[in-house]
């Protein structure tokens, strides 16, 4: 790969409205090109080009300098890069994109886009892709071949995106802010197989998910950080070192240059997972409750529907509207010969239509037009229903719709007319008048009272609705009745009293429901959680609860599942805290099967970690004196390597420093190694 280039195109000179202040420094940027190595860059300032400090910095830099502009569209940025022999006319292209978008807020569409760059085939775009904010999939449809790289947030998600074939052709670059203070340089970088380098050239490389890479020499199996001072694998790294050589503080740079907006870190610290005190068990149970939430709230989200649809219903009304309905009705007809020709009208006593409620059909036909709108999911549907019948299932709803619609308004019209001629009649005569009632609905909603009291009833009843294996401890979930206004208390953890409605929880669900809402500090959305307690319990292997050891086990593969949410993993020497055969049998296969999707990296003395866990790359740490000042020296290579080397071409043999960083060193190796074969069975 002589012909491999290396690139930064997404570089700041200028503080915009959409950045933080900063002062440009012309030295700094010399720096970082010659630092890093560069072969080009492109200036990339937030909706705006300034022309002159371009001119300033293509002569000043000893690299390839593209003019370029970083444009808020439609959600989303699009680095535009042009080549720098029409300047002036991609001056007076980027003002009109500064007049469009005056500040931070402001953005373009597509359409705007395609207007101030009316042949956007001569530009470079390349989108934010798997970096917040990322392109829509819609844009970048309507986009269509105009795009086909992308900017990514760090090595795992490029990896990724290199592995797929559909998706864009990922590019990694530093996003920097050159500025006077700036004294550590990123290394976020992209190597491109091209020759000559011209815009058009890269954009022929960019095409080729074969030409572009993470590391020179490595391809996608590297990467470089720490200013370029360190390469680690996209796989398992295993560093190793001697107390006090600048293992944590080189993890520590790592979790620093990689913790930024777009890229997140999981690191683990050393002891950072053991048992600390008595009050363990208890901060390990509210850590866990609060882990799931989202299961118990995936768990219950039948019942709070049913509660919420307990919101206007209103028992005491209802009793009251019965009651005063028996009672016109008795009476009225004890007063039958009193009825004048004004009560002995029939409308005197007519009902009113009953009107139904269109939204379940409002919702189908909204339903059926965002499916057929439905750009991303388009060959699916089509496979399955084509467009024209659902374009006739949206008419035939909305028609059905309007006519349902006319019905109403026409009963709604008639109900008006009726209840004007009935005021006036009952203005005429002495009888008494039948109390409107909707006799229907009041039984619908005694009986939805009825249905959620033995819901409230059912839902109490302990069980245990969840049980999952996690790496040999078994994650169970139970739920069960609260015992007293305490352990109400405790599930929203804010300081409310819930002693008056306690005392209706064991009498019925509606009843309770009814008391909740007399809180004033309790929100609508909390009262369906309120109603049954959901409690999570980690069990050993055995089937029994953990103990104070397990629990820090259970942490550990926890946290190290967890990471891969993340983009990056640091684990600082888990054998501080846990047996070998635990690390061997569960922690070992852990990580190495994270480390097939995500950069790992694992901090060790111990050799059944360090060895058996079988590294990708090895990285050793060693402490110098520079001028009477500690120095940290990094030494890197593969596993298999007879020697490890360090940046400025200094070796250590890779043996020595196995025996010595995982073995104590190669005389007490042997003398354990004798000891064992003296035991072992003949």
């Amino acid at each position: 790969m002589s012909a491999v280039k290396k690139i930064d195109f997404h570089i700041h000179t200028v503080s915009t409205v959409s950045d933080r202040e900063f002062e440009f420094s012309i030295n700094t940027l010399q720096s970082y090109v010659e630092q890093a190595c560069l072969d080009a860059i492109a200036i990339t300032n937030h909706n705006i080009f300034d022309k002159e400090q371009f001119l300033e910095i293509k002569s000043s830099v000893q690299a390839k300098v593209f003019p370029g502009i970083e444009i808020d569209v439609e959600g989303t940025h699009i680095l535009l890069i042009s080549e720098d022999n029409e300047l002036g006319d991609f001056k007076s292209k980027c003002d009109q994109i500064s007049m469009h978008i005056p500040d931070s807020c402001s953005s373009i569409s597509l359409d705007t886009l395609r207007e101030v760059f009316p042949d956007l085939s001569k530009y470079l775009l390349i989108p934010h892709y798997k970096k917040h904010p990322a392109i829509q999939s819609v844009t970048l449809e309507r986009l269509g071949d105009l795009v086909y790289a992308g900017e990514v947030s760090g090595p795992k998600k490029f990896v990724h995106a290199i592995r797929d074939e559909s998706s864009l052709v990922p590019l990694f670059f530093s996003d920097l802010r050159i500025e006077e203070q700036l004294k550590i340089f990123p290394s976020r970088q992209t190597f491109v197989d091209v020759g000559e380098i011209t815009l058009e050239s890269l954009k022929i490389a960019f095409k080729d998910r074969k030409k572009v890479f993470l590391s020179r020499e490595d391809g996608h199996k590297f990467f470089n950080l720490l200013g370029n001072k360190l390469t680690l694998s996209t796989g398992l790294n295993v560093m190793l070192g001697e107390r006090s050589t600048g293992k944590s503080y080189t993890l520590n740079l790592i979790n620093d240059e990689f913790s930024t907006e777009d890229m997140n870190v999981k690191y683990i610290r050393q002891f950072s997972l053991l048992q600390k005190d008595e009050d363990d068990e208890r901060e390990f149970s509210n850590r866990l409750k609060t882990s799931q939430a989202r299961i118990t709230e995936d768990y219950l989200k039948e019942f709070a529907v049913a509660v919420e649809g307990m919101k206007d219903v209103n028992r005491d009304k209802l009793d009251k509207a019965l009651d005063k309905f028996m009672s016109s009705l008795l009476k009225h007809a004890s007063e039958s010969h009193r009825r004048d020709s004004f009560a002995n009208a029939k409308l005197f006593t007519e009902s009113a239509f009953s009107l139904n409620n269109l939204d379940s059909l409002k919702k189908m036909i909204s339903s059926v037009v965002t499916i057929v709108e439905n750009v991303e999911f388009q060959d699916i549907v089509d496979k399955h229903v084509s467009k024209e019948s659902l374009r006739g299932l949206a008419v035939a709803l909305i028609l059905e719709y309007e006519r349902q619609k006319e019905n109403e308004l026409k009963k709604s019209y008639i109900n008006d007319i009726i209840e004007d001629i009935k005021e006036g009649l009952k203005l005429h005569t002495s009888a008494t008048t039948i109390s409107e009632i909707d006799l229907f609905d009041l039984m619908m909603d005694f009986k939805r009272i009825e249905k959620f009291n033995e819901l409230c009833q059912h839902i109490k009843v302990e069980r245990e609705f969840k049980r999952q294996e996690v790496s040999g401890f078994f994650k169970v979930a139970r739920r069960s009745s609260f015992q007293n206004a305490k352990d109400v208390g405790a599930v929203l953890a804010r300081k409310l009293s819930y002693a008056s409605a306690f005392e209706f929880y064991h009498a019925d669900g509606y009843s309770y429901l009814r008391e909740l809402r007399k809180i004033d500090s309790l929100r609508e959305t909390d009262y369906y959680k309120l109603f049954v307690k959901i409690d999570y319990e980690i069990l050993n292997s055995n089937g029994f609860p953990v103990s104070g050891g397990e629990r820090s086990e259970y942490r550990l593969l926890q946290e190290i599942s967890d990471a891969n949410e993340y983009d990056l993993l640091l684990i600082d020497e888990p054998e501080s805290s846990f047996d070998n055969m635990f690390l061997f049998s569960r922690v070992n296969k852990l990580i190495k099967d994270l480390s097939g999707s995500m950069p790992v990296v694992l901090v060790t003395h111990n050799s059944t970690v360090g060895a058996s866990i079988q590294p990708d790359f090895l990285v050793y740490t060693a402490r110098e004196y520079v001028e009477g000042k500690v120095a940290y020296k990094l030494y890197t290579g593969h596993p298999g390597d007879k020697i490890l080397k360090s940046r400025d071409g200094e070796v250590t043999k890779n043996h020595k420093v196995l025996l010595d960083c995982l073995e104590a060193g190669s005389e007490p190796y042997k003398e354990r190694k004798e000891r064992y074969e003296i035991l072992k069975d003949r």
